[in-house]
């Protein structure tokens, strides 16, 4: 198991924190893939039931990648937990993937482990101390895919065709119809008099 290495925190190798890093950095592309509806994003608000902070640890529930207790190497491994069921598991999987490796190819550091209750901190406090948080609408994912994107064009495994079209597509019939309609709830607010 790659991502071994005993007495480190979690038994968490360097490749593994790495692969972690290279999540957290493509996390806003990786989200129009393992987040692809508008709702999604309503079960990602900060303190709500899925973890949206970036960070990791073996003690913590409220960040995004969990480190299972483990006392083998073989039980040693990372849990990606922003994902939902709405995704396509074979591109959710393949985003996930890419990260991953572009993360362990350039050795990107995810930072210390956070076992504190991330869900005490504001959105302000996350920023000042560096940790990034999931994006917060399906708009804010598929811009950030616009941008980062080159780590899931490596060695061909996802195209540039294939990336503007899903991008496109995904405005055409869910983003712009959406927010071009009132929810229902505004009707409650604002016209049940």
């Amino acid at each position: 198991n790659l991502f071994f290495k005993a007495g480190e925190y979690g038994n968490l190798s360097d490749i593994a924190k790495w692969f972690i890093g290279g999540i957290i950095k493509h996390s806003g592309a990786v989200a129009a893939f393992t987040n692809p509806s508008t709702n999604s994003y309503k079960r990602l608000m900060p303190g709500f039931e899925a973890p949206s902070v970036l960070a990791y640890s073996a003690r913590n529930r409220s960040a995004c990648f969990r480190i299972p207790y483990g006392t083998g190497e073989k039980s040693v491994r990372v849990e990606f937990r922003s994902p939902d069921s709405s995704s396509c598991p074979y591109l959710a999987f393949t985003a996930i993937l890419m990260a991953g490796i572009d993360g362990i190819k350039n050795r990107i550091d995810p930072g210390e482990p956070r076992d504190e209750d991330l869900f005490e901190y504001s959105l302000e406090e996350l920023r000042d101390q560096g940790i990034k948080t999931m994006p917060a609408t399906l708009r804010e994912a598929l811009e950030e895919l616009k941008k980062d994107h080159d780590f899931l064009t490596a060695g061909g495994v996802m195209s540039e065709d294939f990336i503007k079209e899903y991008i496109d597509w995904k405005y055409e019939v869910e983003v712009n119809p959406v927010e071009g309609r009132p929810h229902p709830y505004e009707f409650i607010l604002y016209y049940s008099c």
